[in-house]
């Protein structure tokens, strides 16, 4: 799997400087047009004069009704928090002071608060109260990679620091702080996903053996579906039951041909769900009957919901984003109820957030 570079890596994260808008509204600027592909229904959630993009598709970003999503924006040269009131698309600025790591923002399970990485700090604040609070802070010398995934109780977080040549993986005890390390390494850790109902988190790993999978106490590490020569594999993702990880498969780089596929690290067993168009990223509903995926063909850059047990494909809408860095990664994810995909582009020139509807396709969970 060809991994970021260390400059596009860096890309992502938050620029240095201060702001005092915490709790300030901004008008509400969505825009609603017809796909140019399919002509189905398209929002574009926030504004072209500034970047605004989803934080990782692992961690929670929309509320359970779809009545607001947490997404990261710059609006001056900093990022931070903002919360979306749908579907209007008024924004509220959730955080201030230095700049906050976007990919890293979680909704938390009561949808009251939610946490983040800023500075040298895990973070928690109230989304009504914008009251602040630290759970963790890191020694000197260490920096955030930016990487936070939140369990899905909102019991735990797990988190990667950097001080070269080190890479170290930690659990936080997001309630009473309380913290420990489960990896140490001399090669880049990152996208660690706490598994649901289980206390073991997953994350990546530079070479072959890509994937480790370790219990919440540093026991029982165990490689996870090692990557074979020439085939890549796209970022994993957990089922929401946390039996599977599942993700896009190349058996050739380059080639067109793709598959969806799930992993039990349980009995060890891969499994073919279905065909797909080049898929990269990827993330299933709640029940797993409904894939969103994101295809990185140049000659079909489009954003498709894929049924596995009928194989089915269907194209959704064009998502045209370039990549260029982490924030424009579509990153595409459902709704709770599953009757939205949420998307990232810079598809008219600057990286925004937005979402399309499958409630015609796709059932209600």
């Amino acid at each position: 799997m060809s991994l970021l570079s260390r400059r596009t890596f860096l890309l992502g994260l938050p620029a240095v400087g201060r702001t005092a808008d915490k709790g300030r509204q901004f008008p509400a600027e969505a825009r609603r047009f017809a796909d140019p592909l399919t002509e189905r229904e398209v929002w574009r959630l926030t504004p072209r004069s500034h970047a605004h993009f989803l934080p990782q598709a692992h961690n929670r970003i929309a509320s359970e009704k779809n009545s607001f999503l947490l997404v990261a924006g710059r609006r001056s040269e900093e990022t931070h928090a903002f919360r979306i009131e749908l579907p209007s698309g008024r924004p509220t600025q959730l955080t201030e002071g230095p700049g906050v790591f976007g990919l890293s923002l979680a909704l938390a399970p009561d949808e009251r608060s939610f946490f983040f990485l800023q500075g040298s700090s895990l973070k928690h604040t109230g989304l009504r109260s914008l009251k602040e609070r630290e759970v963790f802070r890191l020694d000197d010398g260490w920096q955030f990679t930016g990487d936070l995934s939140l369990s899905i109780d909102g019991r735990y977080a797990a988190l990667v620091e950097i001080r070269e040549p080190l890479h170290r993986l930690r659990i936080v005890e997001t309630l009473k702080g309380k913290h420990w390390l489960v990896a140490e390494e001399k090669t880049r850790i990152y996208r660690p996903q706490l598994r649901p109902k289980r206390d073991q988190v997953l994350y990546s790993q530079a070479g072959a053996a890509r994937l480790w999978l370790v219990n919440l106490d540093g026991k029982q590490r165990q490689s996870i579906r090692p990557v074979q020569p020439g085939e890549e594999i796209g970022p994993e993702y957990w089922t929401a039951d946390g039996k599977l990880i599942g993700y896009a498969h190349h058996a050739e780089t380059g080639r067109r041909k793709a598959t969806a596929r799930t992993y039990n690290p349980d009995t060890r067993e891969e499994k073919t769900l279905a065909p797909c168009t080049q898929f990269w990223g990827m993330s299933g509903n709640s029940d797993h009957s409904a894939l969103a995926g994101e295809s990185r063909s140049k000659a079909g850059p489009n954003i498709y919901v894929l049924f596995p047990l009928i194989e089915r494909e269907i194209t959704v809408c064009e998502h045209y984003a370039s990549r260029a860095t982490p924030e424009v990664e579509p990153r595409p994810a459902f709704s709770p109820d599953s009757q939205w995909i949420y998307f990232n582009s810079d598809r008219e020139g600057v990286p925004a957030v937005y979402r399309a509807g499958v409630a015609d396709w796709v059932e209600k969970t």
